[in-house]
């Protein structure tokens, strides 16, 4: 079993001391592990988030940085690793709970360099109204052990995954990525380019907190920018690249175009709205990315 460990959690606006009381409860109960849990806090503009995550330096082995300047998902990932003091990092999301009393435990009983937990979503039918979370829950499926397995290097998330400190820092997020979505994409590339091993494991973190529908649509758009920015990047890695590649192979991106300035402005209000469509995410989403 692996008996050193540096949990690092980024975070922006965000309190998240509960998830550092509960993974620091449960790697004090671990008999023989050194750890510490370090929160590097990207340029927050949320006082009152701040102020709440300050108790984190109360809790023994655990600090909360506060950093003035928003570097971006990929840097402030980066960051946390330059200064774990161990040799092994488990990163977590802020917004993330911990689904099992094991979490840690699972953890450090994995051989491999890069291990990967998974997400399960929270089971609320209040939600039912949520974009994301029926975004989320129609992909239930994939997130299962098998399918992630299936492939490995496609499906990893920086939400929630252990690393050995050197093949991490010789294979950092590219800090390019700025803007929100595809950092993790692009490092599951690298890993499987350099012959990186990733094992899948259940282990999933819990995702219980969702934006709002309008929120959601602009970091999807978000998303989107930084897709079509890195497009040569991550060739092979995105449907959505592949679905543009064939409408335009067949003459049919004009077409769409077409359709989508004509719809573009009532499919976004459904989105935003009390009933978002599923169908109508997925053409916005190809209008969006095709107008770029």
């Amino acid at each position: 079993m692996k008996r050193e460990l540096s949990i690092l959690i980024p975070t922006f606006n965000d309190v998240c001391k509960d998830v550092v009381n509960e993974l620091q409860r449960q790697a004090s109960l671990i008999e023989g592990l050194s750890f510490e849990i370090v929160v590097a806090d990207d340029g927050s503009t949320d006082t009152e988030a701040m102020a709440a995550n300050e108790a984190i330096n109360l809790l023994p082995h655990c600090r909360y940085i506060v950093r003035k300047q928003n570097v971006g998902r990929a840097a402030i990932r980066n960051f946390l690793a330059s200064i774990a003091a161990y040799d092994w990092l488990l990163f977590i999301d802020s917004g993330m709970g911990i689904g099992n009393d094991e979490f840690v435990k699972r953890y450090l009983e994995t051989e491999a360099d890069v291990v990967c937990g998974g997400y399960r979503l929270t089971d609320d039918e209040r939600l039912n109204n949520n974009l994301r979370y029926r975004y989320e829950k129609a992909a239930e499926a994939s997130l299962s052990l098998k399918n992630r397995e299936a492939a490995p290097y496609q499906n990893f998330h920086t939400s929630n995954f252990l690393m050995a400190r050197s093949q991490y820092l010789a294979h950092p997020l590219d800090t390019r990525f700025r803007r929100y979505g595809y950092e993790d994409v692009l490092m599951g590339k690298q890993l499987q380019l350099a012959g990186v091993s990733i094992e899948h494991i259940d282990n999933p973190v819990l995702f219980d907190r969702f934006d709002s529908n309008e929120r959601f649509v602009e970091k999807t758009e978000e998303a989107l920018q930084t897709l079509h920015e890195f497009a040569d990047d991550l060739t092979g890695y995105s449907r959505m690249l592949d679905v543009a590649a064939t409408l335009r192979k067949w003459h049919l991106e004009s077409p769409y175009l077409f359709i989508y300035n004509m719809l573009k402005k009532s499919w976004r209000n459904n989105l935003c709205g009390r009933t978002p469509s599923l169908l109508q995410l997925k053409l916005y989403k190809l209008g969006y990315y095709l107008s770029l």
